[in-house]
């Protein structure tokens, strides 16, 4: 092997070492950007859930606020139900007394 054909297959061999650094190089940055993409869409994905946890939250503490009003209007219409049934009771009373007499 002469001095030119040495050459030559060192020309070659620093070609492909640099071919393949290069395709290193490109591997580690896709690499890079991937586990770079992933990180991001896990905090949206962290973010979409503390969001849903929040709106799930208000819609329970709306159901409760409601539940709570319509329970205390159905004790209120069932007082004063009850107050107009004692009521008419006292003036039924009171009728029988003074129709007696």
């Amino acid at each position: 092997m002469d001095d030119l054909q040495a050459e030559l297959l060192s020309s070659q061999l620093n070609r492909l070492k640099d071919s393949i650094e290069s395709r290193f190089q490109k591997g580690e940055t896709n690499l890079s950007n991937h586990a770079l993409l992933e990180t991001e869409k896990l905090n949206q994905v962290r973010l979409d859930i503390l969001s849903t946890k929040k709106c799930l939250e208000d819609h329970e503490s709306r159901i409760r606020t409601i539940d709570d009003s319509v329970i205390s209007n159905k004790t209120t219409a069932t007082l004063i139900q009850t107050g107009q049934a004692a009521l008419t009771l006292i003036a039924a009373a009171i009728a029988a007394y003074l129709g007696s007499r």
